[in-house]
């Protein structure tokens, strides 16, 4: 996986303007009540790339969001040592009648990973910022495969 900084607020000449997309969610995502958190902001972040919402089997896109945190660790900075974690959201896009539910995990034909350390994994608000910044990247890195990690810094609490 590649990491790279934020790109420009633009567009790939290969994102899929116009289209329709359906959320995919795992079934774990779903029974845990994830989804609750995940969705609505995906859904607008989708949204907001040009991509329309299509809550049937219609949909020309599947797009995922996933969401994970690593147990953290002490760094030492200029102030001291701070406890801080990993948070990572990976948001993708398929053509929706590939086959991207694999045991379990979700592998989107493209996506980007939004990675920013947190003293706080939990934060409701440093995920929407992730999952928007990975949905604005992907309209700009989109290729139709592939996946990139981005720095999510922009997203840390102020």
């Amino acid at each position: 996986m590649l990491f790279t900084a934020p790109a420009a607020a633009q567009q790939s000449a290969d994102f899929p303007r116009r289209s329709t997309f359906i959320i995919h969610l795992t079934s774990s995502q779903y029974a845990s009540g994830l989804g609750e958190y995940l969705v609505p902001p995906l859904e607008r972040a989708m949204a907001a790339t040009g991509l329309r919402y299509r809550g049937d089997a219609g949909a020309d896109y599947a797009a995922t969001v996933q969401s994970r945190s690593d147990t953290g660790q002490w760094l030492v900075d200029g102030d001291g040592r701070q406890w801080l974690y990993t948070r990572e959201v990976t948001v993708g896009l398929s053509p929706a009648d590939a086959d991207i539910d694999t045991g379990g995990g979700l592998r989107p034909s493209f996506s980007i990973t939004a990675i920013l350390r947190t003293p706080d994994a939990d934060r409701v608000d440093e995920l929407n910022c992730l999952i928007s910044l990975a949905a604005r990247e992907l309209a700009a890195r989109y290729v139709p495969a592939g996946s990139v990690a981005v720095d999510g810094n922009q997203c840390a609490r102020r």
